[in-house]
């Protein structure tokens, strides 16, 4: 029984990705009229980055799935762009940890208010209790995930 259940959910969960990625990930896509014209996973990092506050280079290459190469590179591009700074952590010199610069809070202000209206448009297509079970199946799901972050 407990083997069936597992593969099912293994189905569930890359059937649900994909759908996701059908339906959302066009809103995670270059933004044309950005000032900046960053590529997907530049705009996934300044998300993420901000959300984190501060954030080790590795952890951020785990959350993106991105080699070291690829991901120096991008962290270096960001730098350029001043929306990102390399600092060390105060408690652990050793470390690098990343921060969003002034410009790179307000560029993420910006993009967040970018991704609301485009995510607005593809939900306007849901009912309203189908809205509310969205959210509701998202908020589950995002509490098992954080607890299989937690142990691991």
């Amino acid at each position: 029984m407990k083997e069936e259940t597992l593969k099912e959910t293994v189905r569930l969960q890359f059937e649900t990705i994909h759908l996701f990625h059908k339906n959302f990930a066009k809103t995670l896509h270059p933004i044309r009229n950005s000032q900046y014209n960053l590529k997907k996973n530049q705009n996934k990092a300044i998300l993420i980055i901000g959300a984190a506050e501060n954030i080790m280079p590795t952890t951020l290459g785990k959350y993106l799935d991105l080699q070291k190469g690829s991901l120096t590179s991008m962290i270096d591009a960001l730098e350029k762009a001043e929306l990102v700074c390399r600092k060390k952590d105060p408690e652990d010199r050793r470390k690098t940890l990343l921060v969003l610069t002034g410009k790179g809070k307000k560029y993420r202000e910006w993009l967040t208010g970018e991704f609301e209206k485009n995510a607005s448009e593809i939900f306007k297509k849901l009912g309203k209790e189908d809205l509310s079970e969205y959210r509701k199946g998202l908020q589950t799901m995002f509490n098992i995930l954080k607890k299989l972050d937690e142990t691991s």
